[in-house]
């Protein structure tokens, strides 16, 4: 398994570009997956600085229906002619943020061509490498700062719920890897959803852990961020976190999670 971060908030030089946002190139047995595709194009001149070809991506992953993560989805449908991308039923609906009280339109863009698109509901098994999963019901640490974002239905606004959230893991031999976008339902319920699915303890998570809000630039309480830190620590599953996660959290997280957590940085690679 090999993984290349195309878009993070962060950079590992001045050689690439780096955003807020997220956008993985994740290299398996069987496939060139991209998992989100940033806020942007900016994906795609990452990945010819790494030396990828986003034409040769076969599968495509939009984590949730938030822009920092779809925005550059039609800059791939002009690129790629022939990744299937896989969508939860609800992540092209209307998603807001508030600033100030003002409604922020935070949703994917009009998507121009939708013939290549493939919705998915809680559960769907692509092959016997990959599987996606929706259907998290746990409620440990789920991000306070949820309750800054919406869902819009007949013109009103109401809390977003992240059903439009999906997850991706990917079987590879011996290991267990779970790729998530912003974990909004909360790391720690996603990675015990995963692990009930499988049967068996995950091998390595990577994901934004989202305990950073970057409208308000509130980090969430100490106390949630050193939960999740004790919780994950119950396992002796390795954690690679970015983009949403944020600094401070991050180095509260290590002081626990010691040498099972590290950062992926836009340009990194990682042969795991």
């Amino acid at each position: 398994m090999k993984i290349t971060a195309l878009v993070e908030n962060t950079r590992i030089s001045k050689q690439y570009k780096s955003k807020h946002g997220l956008s993985l190139y994740i290299q398996s047995t069987n496939h060139n997956i991209l998992f989100d595709m940033g806020p942007n194009n900016l994906f795609i001149e990452n990945a010819l600085k790494c030396g990828l070809d986003i034409a040769e991506v076969d599968t495509v992953i939009l984590s949730h229906g938030h822009i920092d993560h779809g925005g550059g989805i039609n800059n791939l449908l002009e690129y790629n002619k022939k990744a299937n991308i896989y969508v939860q039923e609800f992540s092209l609906k209307e998603y807001y943020t508030k600033f100030l009280g003002i409604p922020i339109n935070i949703g994917i863009p009009n998507i121009k061509q939708k013939d290549r698109l493939i919705y998915t509901t809680n559960q769907l098994k692509i092959d016997d490498e990959l599987f996606l999963f929706s259907d998290v019901t746990g409620q440990e640490d789920v991000p306070t700062s949820n309750k800054l974002l919406y869902k819009k239905i007949d013109n009103k606004f109401f809390e977003d719920d992240f059903i439009h959230e999906h997850n991706l893991i990917i079987t590879e031999e011996d290991k267990t890897f779970l790729i998530a976008g912003c974990a909004h339902r909360g790391i720690v319920n996603i990675k015990k959803r995963a692990e009930e699915l499988i049967g068996k303890e995950l091998d390595y998570v990577i994901s934004g852990f989202h305990l950073f809000n970057p409208i308000s630039k509130k980090y969430e309480s100490d106390a949630l961020i050193l939960s999740v830190a004790e919780k994950l620590n119950q396992s002796k599953t390795q954690y690679i976190t970015c983009h949403c996660t944020g600094e401070k959290a991050f180095h509260l997280l290590k002081n626990v999670l010691a040498d099972k957590l590290q950062y992926l940085a836009t340009g990194a690679v990682l042969e795991l």
